[in-house]
């Protein structure tokens, strides 16, 4: 099992590329956000207490939300490339057994859904405490992992067997 893990995890991040233009779309919102939106939405939301500190979590939940998405898309790719050319067929005959190779895809697509996004929260979270002054409180932020650990643990579940 852990040397299919080894086999997945390096065919993954060989791929730079895949790695790049999975998390391209949440740094795209991101960008986006803090070149064009963020001054134009903070006026329009001038009247609302702390609507910076609002838009800025949401602009954080939307990005996580579209790294959840991508990642999981582009590490599971690596599972239809195996199947497709019959890499599988060659692992059952091994002595692996038959659940194993699923699920060494399974465990690190939850592993890289779940390490990414948090990476990826570190940056902005970091941006934005260096920038807008924006706090982070710290059951907040154990919030955020349990339920970052269960959004990708059912998404990876999803893209998985659908």
């Amino acid at each position: 099992m852990l040397a299919l893990l080894k086999r997945n995890f390096l065919l993954y991040f060989r791929n730079r590329s895949g790695v790049f233009f999975s998390l391209l779309g949440a740094l795209i919102s991101f960008i986006l956000y803090i070149i064009f939106l963020q001054k134009n939405l903070t006026d329009a939301w001038a009247q609302l207490p702390n609507s910076g500190s609002v838009l800025n979590n949401w602009l954080m939940s939307g990005t996580l939300a579209v790294t959840g998405i991508t990642t999981s898309l582009a590490a599971l790719t690596q599972l239809v490339k195996d199947r497709e050319r019959q890499v599988d067929q060659d692992l059952y005959l091994s002595d692996q057994g038959k659940w194993r190779f699923p699920s060494s895809f399974l465990a690190r697509g939850i592993i890289i859904f779940f390490f990414l996004p948090v990476l990826l929260y570190v940056l902005v979270c970091g941006f934005f405490l260096r920038i807008s002054k924006l706090s982070i409180l710290p059951g907040v932020f154990l919030f955020f992992l349990v339920s970052v650990l269960l959004f990708f643990l059912l998404n990876s579940l999803f893209f998985f067997f659908f």
